[in-house]
């Protein structure tokens, strides 16, 4: 078993986690997979409905759609949604499962994320219904709070998912884990939602460049008042950059999942949940 640095020393924790993620980019798996596949269901499902409505004249005719029609698209709408909810809970529950047997084992599968998934699916599931109310909770509270309220909430439930998968805790427990570690860990906590967003925020940023030029290509040049069509390769460059971003952007949520894994590891290891602990003053203990 990899054995996390202390919270304290952040710098050794991001290293660590890095290092970690290099040797298991795989992680990052099961974001490019949900991702495509959610992808390609919506393409299809966008030429499906194309294609019925071309068939049975719906653009040739001047009466509203048939109710058949309209069925038809609520089912496949509602196919594809349920469907997606399901990709993206197996893409949470497998990445962290996979970053969890990563700090364990220093290696990793997809085996270990499809068992997660198999194991954890209810218990994340319940998490993720208990931040929808929690959120609605911090929307109501952010006018008294002057806001507040919203920034604490992705601060206090970043331990969500690596409690509800790799510390096996009940949806709602996890929750609660969460917030304690949190209250009694703030300074690590911080530093690590403020790195990690700056890193998030960084990547999103760079999909941004590419797009720029291309904007920027359209505006009509001189005394002219139309806008000017912008070469090919322009068009390309700024295709090819924003995919990349994207790209980017998914693996860094499997490096994210291993760093938050790894803090959570090193605070639930050294301090149980029931006692408070600091970043300074970690009592060793066993495993949870």
């Amino acid at each position: 078993m990899i054995q996390p640095p202390e919270p304290s020393a952040f710098e050794k924790l991001l290293s660590a986690s890095w290092t970690l993620f290099r040797r298991n980019w795989i992680v990052a798996a099961p974001m490019f997979i949900a991702a495509f596949v959610i992808l390609a269901a919506v393409v299809a499902f966008a030429g499906i409905a194309l294609a019925i409505a071309v068939s049975s004249g719906f653009f040739s005719q001047q009466h509203a759609p048939s109710g058949g029609f309209i069925a038809l698209i609520v089912v496949f709408y509602l196919v594809l949604l349920i469907g997606s909810i399901a990709l993206a809970l197996w893409a949470q529950c497998a990445t962290f499962g996979m970053a969890d047997a990563a700090w364990e084992r220093g290696t990793t599968t997809l085996a270990d994320g499809n068992a997660a998934f198999r194991s954890r699916a209810g218990a994340v599931l319940l998490a993720v219904i208990g931040l929808i109310g929690v959120t609605i909770l911090a929307f109501i509270l952010a006018l008294p709070t002057l806001g507040i309220a919203l920034l604490a909430l992705p601060l206090f439930t970043m331990y969500v998912l690596p409690a509800a998968v790799g510390g096996r805790r009940d949806g709602f427990e996890a929750i609660a884990e969460s917030f304690k570690l949190v209250r009694w860990n703030f300074a690590p906590s911080v530093i690590t939602a403020l790195v990690l967003y700056a890193i998030s925020y960084g990547i999103s940023f760079l999909a941004v460049i590419p797009i720029l030029p291309l904007e920027f290509a359209f505006l009509p040049a001189g005394d002219q008042t139309t806008p000017q069509i912008p070469p090919i390769p322009l068009f390309l460059f700024a295709g090819f950059g924003y995919i990349a971003a994207i790209a980017l952007s998914l693996a860094y949520q499997g490096f994210s999942a291993i760093a938050l894994t790894g803090l959570y590891r090193s605070l639930t290891s050294r301090a149980p949940v029931s006692q408070p602990a600091t970043a300074t003053t970690i009592v060793p203990s066993g495993p949870p």
